[in-house]
């Protein structure tokens, strides 16, 4: 069960978030840190008790869909002597107080304090044991946070730095907003499917954006959209060798995840990719899936990922990021 409290500072500091920016918030410095890193200030007795052995459980669960394991954030331990000028000015701070000057558990979260974009929760209990359960009852709520934080970060830097000549393709084919940023080439402009790229190095990061007619009620089933995924695929993204093609791994089936994106109801894919026929390629992927009412029509949005000896959870946090910015638009 989630804590009152907590559901609480959800909402205050939602209004709070959301008022104009002061004159003094906009001179606080840019958050500093890599991205996925998580600063925790906690004193070594705690750290090194179940108190930290929980908390250390939750910020460094897996990364979902992955081909290897990777955590969801890096973690920087610090001690409350050692949380300094500097170390403030992270992008993900965890504060935790524990001891019998807490009168009750509680998590509060407060944004924007020593830097933009920052997010900093506090957690507070009287004993390492109050402290665990409290952690372990929100451990979903916490990753959210911290998760839709550095989502965020991303996406204005998207928006700042969208490729126009993309915007208007999709915006006049597709009738969505999709913020793909500078860098990314068009690849493949079919009727119903566009496929768009960004690749440097040995890593590719593509994008499919295809639509067809709402016609079956089962369209929001995972079986569903894997059929309609791996038929699309197979047409229109062929592999090195004649006959192979990408689809979705059988072995891993993707995992389903429902929820309202700008106010439509949405289905999201995780899963993992791969080459049917031909070289050992693969990887992760994340696709969006959304009906666009007024035209009768399944819009489904993808990321992929290729990087071979890479770690890939930035680069798929980073698709992520680009498909979260999905916006049909409801006027021709």
């Amino acid at each position: 069960m989630i804590p009152r409290n907590f559901a609480l500072v959800i909402v205050i500091l939602t209004a709070v978030y959301s008022c104009k920016t002061t004159d003094s918030e906009s001179l606080k410095p840019l958050p500093v840190g890599a991205p996925g890193d998580v600063v925790i200030v906690m004193n070594d007795s705690h750290w090194n008790s179940l108190a930290g052995d929980t908390l250390l459980n939750v910020i460094t669960t897996p990364y979902d869909a992955l081909p290897k394991p990777e955590p969801m954030f890096n973690v920087i331990h610090v001690t409350h002597k050692g949380f300094g000028k500097t170390i403030k000015q992270q992008r993900n701070i965890v504060v935790t107080k524990i001891g019998k000057d807490q009168p009750e558990p509680k998590i509060l979260v407060k944004k924007d304090l020593w830097a933009k974009t920052q997010v900093l929760i506090t957690i507070l209990a009287p004993t390492n044991e109050e402290f665990a359960r409290l952690v372990d009852a929100n451990r979903g709520k916490i990753v959210m946070l911290l998760n839709e934080a550095e989502r965020k970060r991303l996406m204005d830097v998207n928006r700042n730095t969208r490729d126009e000549k993309i915007t208007n393709l999709l915006r006049r084919k597709y009738h969505i907003d999709l913020q793909v940023p500078k860098g990314y080439e068009i690849d493949v402009n079919e009727m119903n499917f566009t496929w768009i790229s960004l690749e440097y190095r040995d890593i590719i990061q593509g994008i499919f954006v295809y639509s067809y007619d709402y016609t079956d009620k089962n369209t929001f089933t995972r079986d569903y959209l894997v059929q309609k995924r791996n038929s699309i695929l197979k047409r229109y993204v062929p592999g090195e060798i004649e006959g192979s093609y990408m689809t979705t791994e059988p072995l891993y089936p993707p995992l389903i995840n429902e929820f309202k994106l700008n106010d439509k109801y949405t289905v999201e894919m995780q899963g993992l990719w791969r080459m049917e026929g031909g070289y050992a390629m693969g990887g992760p992927f994340i696709s969006l899936v959304q009906l666009d009412e007024k035209r009768n029509k399944i819009i489904t949005v993808d990321g992929f990922v290729f990087a071979p000896a890479h770690k890939k959870r930035e680069l798929i946090r980073q698709m992520e990021a680009i498909l979260y910015s999905l916006k049909i638009q409801d006027q021709e």
